[in-house]
């Protein structure tokens, strides 16, 4: 479920899975995992893909997974 959402944050900013590798400084199997299990994202991370204007009710869900 998540994954499908962050995939429509992707197609909605013009951007690949490879680029958000370069925005995280990460490689591709770091970032896979992550979207298996969201709440591995780091509060860093999850800073910087709002910088790059993904979805606010997306980084909220992946805060809420952080904290549980």
């Amino acid at each position: 479920m998540f994954e499908r959402e962050f995939n429509v944050e992707l197609t909605r900013l013009k951007i690949k899975r490879y680029d958000v590798c370069e925005i995280l400084k990460c490689t591709m199997p770091t970032l896979k995992s992550r979207l298996k299990n969201p709440g591995k994202f780091t509060v860093n991370e999850i800073n910087i893909l709002k910088e790059y204007g993904f979805n606010v009710v997306l980084k909220s869900k992946l805060l809420e997974l952080r904290i549980k």
